[in-house]
């Protein structure tokens, strides 16, 4: 066959059959680096792509580039979209050169998972040309070999080089070292140099602490105070990010001038920040949430405390936020303030806790109550009370559709119970336990700053020995102490937590009331033993909504309402008699001291 040839002017050239080829040829690249943040290494992303294109300058026409930045080649379960792109094309013979800059850039997985993928590129005619290593051309098994040999040698040197990091990770976590990469809000990281190894601390931004502590004291001041509809509540996180806008505070985006420079404060931002158990002082681990198949994903489910051997949570700082009222941030961060958990209009029982800190209105299905004051925008609904379950979300044995009580009823349905509880105390020795509960709860509110300072304290650090235990039988379950030695250790450990436990109860039973306290009942009791206890010129009705609220609270321990059996609850020609569907649990007194709301439901 002759080969081809072009005319030039009183010439006649023969042009060479390699060469058209070539010129035929497709070359693509494909670069991949760990970290999304281009730097200065010989590897970075820039440098990778400048160096594929010169050398598919040698192979043919150059295509594109297939990429994965941010992506790890060790990581199996990482989804490389530039990576399976570049398959698919290859299966569709868009090209026939690859070039990478070297092969780890390629894989660095294990090898017996690299050995399909460059064995089918094998079969497929496509040349594998490193930058750094030179070229793997197709249908040579030499070259195959070879390959596979660097990819083994990639691996190995992404196992060592992880190994060594594990090790000095290791050392540094001992050593007390920030470990979580970027700090927290709130919290800046120094390095420290302790012979070869480096320790970093955290210590306290300033200005984002005081901006933290300033949060967290807006959320306790007006987190038990009810939201007017239509006007914007200055406890909630919504709130403060919208105040902390107007007044133009900076995010530590606006503060640090990098990506985030026009970043905005946002409810979810604020709440991660609150969230996080650093801001606390305690050291931690992230938890990540897990997709069905058991992939880890990057969307952080939460926070685990590392703990030592007597379960007290191990501080990596000095705290922002104490301990203790972190914890009382996260009871309201869960649900229980957001919205939510902010009482609506004047309620008399949403939002309202017992001394556990548990909603006292709740739903036949475990869901909290809210108050619905539909009356603020259509005068013919009257107030109610209702479920906080989402439409749609019944289980099987869940009652279905919503749950709703009428407020009116319901609140009043409540007070006389307790003013006929009140008003039996003297005749029967059933109501004494009662009554001994809501004295000493009493008595409480009227102790010295200092005692009840103790007291809180107290309570908390028995609320945190308890959440260690129940970590501690967690890690049980998840085998995490299996065989004899880790038998032995867990007994050691729960042995020592138990005696925190113990030692916090002992210390709370010595903390004695005021005994000459007692029930104000003369000032909630009218004179005349006749008079209506809830009626005209009663104390009830002159009382303000706090002051009902605090009355509620000391006797009562939960309200649990059951769904109407039918749409109306009721006879439409009968009275509304919501007793049926109230269930009423008083609190009790036990005789160690410690209050124990012992069921007594009516």
């Amino acid at each position: 066959m002759n080969a081809p040839v072009r005319t030039i002017p009183g010439r006649r050239v023969e042009v060479d059959p390699e060469l058209i080829e070539a010129i035929n040829r497709i070359a693509v690249s494909y670069v991949r680096q760990s970290s999304a943040k281009a730097d200065s290494t010989e590897a970075s992303p820039e440098t990778q792509r400048t160096k594929n294109e010169e050398e598919s300058l040698r192979w043919g026409t150059f295509r594109r580039h297939y990429e994965d930045i941010g992506i790890s080649g060790w990581d199996a379960d990482a989804e490389r979209e530039g990576f399976e792109a570049m398959l698919a094309d290859a299966r569709a013979g868009l090209f026939q050169v690859l070039i990478v800059y070297n092969v780890s850039r390629f894989s660095r997985r294990e090898v017996a998972d690299a050995i399909p993928v460059v064995a089918e590129l094998h079969r497929l005619g496509i040349t594998i040309v490193s930058v750094m290593e030179g070229v793997f051309a197709p249908r040579d098994s030499m070259a195959l070999i070879y390959l596979i040999m660097r990819l083994d040698a990639s691996h190995q040197e992404s196992e060592n080089k992880s190994q060594a990091v594990r090790d000095v990770k290791a050392a540094q976590r001992d050593a007390g070292s920030w470990l979580g990469g970027a700090p927290p809000y709130g919290l800046r990281a120094e390095k420290e140099i302790h012979g070869k190894l480096a320790i970093y601390r955290l210590f306290h931004e300033d200005e984002e602490t005081a901006n933290l502590r300033q949060i967290w004291s807006t959320i306790k001041l007006h987190k038990d105070k009810p939201i007017k509809p239509g006007k914007k509540h200055p406890g909630s996180l919504s709130g403060i990010c919208t105040d902390m806008n107007e007044k133009g505070i900076p995010t530590r985006g606006q503060r640090t001038g990098k990506e985030r420079a026009d970043s905005q404060w946002h409810s979810r931002t604020l709440k991660g920040i609150l969230l996080n158990p650093a801001i606390a002082g305690m050291s931690y681990e992230t938890l990540y949430k897990v997709k069905e198949d058991g992939t880890l994903t990057k969307t952080v489910e939460g926070y685990r405390i590392n703990r030592d051997d007597e379960g007290r949570p191990i501080m990596i700082c000095e705290p922002i936020i104490p301990p203790a009222e972190w914890y009382e941030l996260q009871d309201w961060l869960a649900g229980r303030g957001r919205g939510q958990g902010l009482s609506r209009g004047t309620s008399l029982l949403a939002s309202l806790k017992n001394e556990d800190k548990e909603p006292i209105l709740t739903c036949e299905c475990g869901r909290p109550m809210t108050s619905l004051n539909a009356a603020a925008t259509d005068p013919k609904v009257k107030p109610v009370y209702r479920c906080t379950r989402a439409p749609g979300a019944a289980t099987e044995d869940e009652h279905q559709g919503g749950n709703a009580i009428m407020m009116r009823h319901l609140d009043e349905f409540v007070a006389r119970r307790i003013f006929a509880l009140i008003l039996a105390s003297e005749d029967d020795p059933e109501v004494l336990p009662v009554i001994a509960a809501a004295t000493k709860t009493f008595a409480r509110s009227q102790e010295s700053p200092e005692v009840a300072a103790e007291r809180n304290a107290l309570v908390a650090e028995r609320a945190d020995a308890t959440r260690a235990l129940v970590e501690l039988y967690d890690d049980l379950d998840a085998n995490v102490y299996s065989g004899r030695m880790g038998r032995d250790r867990f007994l050691s450990k729960k042995a020592k937590v138990e005696a925190r436990i113990d030692a916090a109860e002992t210390r709370l039973a010595g903390l004695r009331v005021p005994e000459e306290v007692v029930l104000p009942l003369s000032e909630w009791l009218s004179a005349d033993p006749e008079a209506d206890p809830v009626g005209e010129g009663s104390w009830w009705q002159g009382a303000d909504r706090n002051a009902r609220r605090s009355f509620v609270s000391l006797f009562v321990r939960s309200i649990v309402v059951s769904k109407a059996e039918s749409r109306w609850g009721h006879s439409r020609t009968a009275a509304y008699d919501v007793e049926p569907r109230v269930g009423l649990d008083w609190v009790r007194v036990t005789g160690d001291g410690e209050d124990d709301h012992l069921a007594g439901q009516e």
